[in-house]
């Protein structure tokens, strides 16, 4: 299979970083596909998609071994199986997207919190939500790149940021204020 992957890629470079992704992120895209599908077969085809689909981003990846690329590639795999599974339920049924809307306020500001405490609380953020951010924020991605790597609209991976941010904002003070009880101030 690897063969196939590699005739798809033109530049020898990228040929070689792809063949390290591979071998590297193999195992691990397939457990959280099963993981996501339940099922080995669709498994093996949401990793082969997702291999696939990584392709178009070999350019933001400079270094295998490391967590900026393993967010990247756990992600794409958690997108694509995602996808699948809910082709597989879809027959039917329509999903709406909650219309909610309210702009974060302008007087907030993250600086006023210490990195560790903003990364801890992006972590508790809802799945759908921390993607983006992490996309957005730590991998540098465009709203235009996110939405074709997740397969959703532009719109929506704006909506999504927007709500990730109110979220975030809502945890942070929360957590400021618990600070000022336990401190005792």
């Amino acid at each position: 299979m690897l063969l196939f992957y590699l005739s798809l890629i033109e530049k020898k470079e990228d040929q070689s970083k792809f063949e390290k992704l591979y071998y590297t992120y193999r195992h691990l895209m397939k457990y959280i596909a099963l993981d996501i599908l339940k099922d080995e077969q669709t498994a093996e085809d949401a990793v082969h998609n997702a291999f696939i689909k990584s392709i178009n981003y070999l350019d933001k990846i400079d270094e295998i071994n490391c967590h900026k690329t393993q967010s990247l590639i756990v992600i794409i795999i958690k997108s694509v199986s995602k996808d699948m599974y809910r082709k597989k339920k879809r027959e039917n049924t329509v999903f709406l997207e909650d219309t909610y809307s309210e702009p974060v306020s302008d007087d907030f500001s993250l600086q006023a919190f210490s990195l560790e405490n903003v990364v801890a609380k992006i972590n508790e953020l809802p799945e759908i939500y921390r993607d983006v951010m992490v996309l957005k924020y730590l991998e540098d991605f465009d709203n235009r790149e996110i939405a074709k790597l997740l397969e959703i609209k532009e719109s929506l991976v704006r909506k999504r940021l927007e709500r990730a941010k109110e979220i975030l904002k809502e945890l942070l003070e929360r957590g400021e204020e618990k600070d000022e009880f336990q401190s005792g101030r």
